[in-house]
């Protein structure tokens, strides 16, 4: 079975991550106004819908043309003055959806349709899940995970991928590894990377020497997490 790899590195290394990019002595001195003055309001959404495939390339068993999706998710409505029509974009577009007057539904390729059945009546053999959260929200940063688990109709196993979105509330962005380090920063961080992965003994496909920086990073309060799926 496929695994996500997910482990989180300590921030043993200079990071900028609880101020993003924003210059410390500037950063100290307007947080405690920027904190106080600062409104965060989030709107959620739920979907559980049956979708069917209307092509023929299906296999013969009960409910093999029938796909169940299920979904949830938090996104922001409004933080104070800030603009957030890119991150609310980007994290539509990572979950998705479309996503209209409060109601949400799946992007689905041409070849399927949502139907009027009933989710929780409906035998479905393949099944696909996707949920938005919040696993980190402090005054200066909120950082959104993406689970979707993706099951075909009688595979061995369903798929796994985890996202993130790390937004920074002091600059009004979202974040990038090159903004929480110093410069010159990637062998270092690569070399902490793959001394993890060995001690953790992760089963690899490639030699460690070929392992990589993700691209899927979360912040936590404790260092970085990172996801290779």
């Amino acid at each position: 079975m496929k695994k996500t790899i997910l482990f989180a590195l300590a921030a043993s290394i200079t990071l900028a991550g609880a101020g993003c990019s924003r210059n410390e002595k500037e950063k100290e001195k307007n947080l405690a106004e920027e904190t106080s003055s600062r409104d965060i309001k989030f709107e959620s959404y739920t979907y559980d819908l049956i979708g069917e495939f209307t092509g023929n390339d299906t296999i013969p068993v009960e409910g093999s043309r029938l796909t169940r999706f299920i979904g949830q998710g938090v996104l922001p409505q409004d933080i104070g003055d800030t603009d957030i029509h890119k991150l609310r974009e980007t994290l539509i577009n990572l979950s998705g959806i479309h996503f209209e007057d409060g109601n949400a539904e799946p992007i689905l390729p041409d070849s399927v349709r949502i139907t009027d059945l009933a989710a929780n009546d409906t035998d479905a053999c393949a099944e696909c899940i996707s949920t938005l959260t919040t696993t980190l929200v402090t005054p200066r940063a909120i950082v959104w995970e993406n689970v979707n688990y993706a099951y075909a109709c009688r595979a061995a196993h369903g798929n796994t991928t985890t996202k993130y979105v790390n937004f920074c509330l002091d600059d009004g962005k979202i974040v990038s590894l090159s903004d929480l380090f110093k410069k010159n920063y990637r062998e270092t961080l690569l070399n902490l990377i793959r001394n993890k992965i060995k001690d953790a003994d992760y089963q690899l496909l490639v030699p460690i020497d070929q392992v990589e920086i993700p691209s899927q990073f979360g912040l936590t309060s404790k260092g970085i997490i990172f996801s290779y799926d």
